[in-house]
């Protein structure tokens, strides 16, 4: 028999984590993270600081949680994507339709108040679903280029206020990225089998 008390609890930290990232967020919207304090988070989020603690040591590990949440949730979209019906413009669709509907959040991340550059940020993300560190060389340059293209691409397509809809988008990159991607990779391929 399960402990009635812990679902609550689970609920209360699950809110407690919520309001305190929406208040890290918005907080960044205006000044750089390590301009923000603890007492800035809590004072947003309503909740002392004690609470605070007891889940998170400083605001970059909330931040950190922050990122680990976004790519735990684009993770599920690639499993969702990744059956017999799978296509690169389905996955970049989903993906960008979540982007979309987190726009403040990723407005946020991809500016200079997260303390790190908008290619960074999106390299950490393609670091945890592709294996650069057995990759070959070129390998690494093509996903780089690429990753940096999308940051920079979102960026652009989230400050547009009337902006044209994800399918639109993700079938013209994924045109892109399905033909010139995969003739790059062979070229790398074939360069480095001949180094």
């Amino acid at each position: 028999m399960q402990d009635k008390t812990s679902k609550p609890d689970g609920r209360r930290v699950r809110m407690t984590k919520m309001l305190l990232k929406q208040s890290l967020i918005e907080l960044m919207r205006e000044k750089s993270i390590h301009e923000i304090s603890i007492k800035d988070i809590c004072n947003g989020a309503d909740i002392n600081r004690s609470t605070f603690y007891r889940h998170y040591n400083t605001q970059y590990e909330l931040y950190d949680d922050i990122l680990e949440d976004i790519t735990s949730d684009i993770g599920e979209i690639f499993i969702r994507c990744a059956g017999e019906d799978y296509t690169t413009q389905l996955f970049l669709s989903e993906v960008l339709k979540y982007i979309e509907n987190r726009r403040d959040t990723f407005l946020v991340i991809l500016s200079g108040n997260s303390n790190i550059s908008m290619g960074e940020t999106f390299n950490r993300f393609t670091n945890r679903f592709i294996d650069l560190e057995n990759a070959s060389e070129l390998k690494v340059y093509i996903i780089q280029f690429i990753a940096a293209g999308m940051t920079s691409f979102i960026w652009t397509w989230l400050n547009k206020e009337t902006r044209r809809s994800a399918e639109d988008v993700s079938l013209v990159i994924s045109s892109v990225m399905t033909h010139g991607l995969k003739r790059s990779i062979n070229f790398a391929q074939m360069m480095q089998e001949n180094k």
